[in-house]
């Protein structure tokens, strides 16, 4: 049963590959939608929109 950091994940990820996917869509290019994919991943897990891990307290 997935609990709410899952959820919160599943969303994050589901925006980012929406994005991803739109961009790339007008732009006709998988090179593009690979690379925003990685780029904006990596910022959402830097800035703490997707937490891989739990935080400790």
């Amino acid at each position: 049963m997935p609990n709410a950091r899952h959820k919160l994940n599943a969303a994050a990820i589901n925006g980012v590959l929406l994005v991803a996917g739109l961009i790339a869509l007008l732009t006709q290019s998988w090179q593009i939608f690979i690379l925003l994919l990685f780029l904006l991943l990596v910022t959402s897990t830097v800035s703490g929109s997707i937490r891989p891990w739990r935080t400790r307290k």
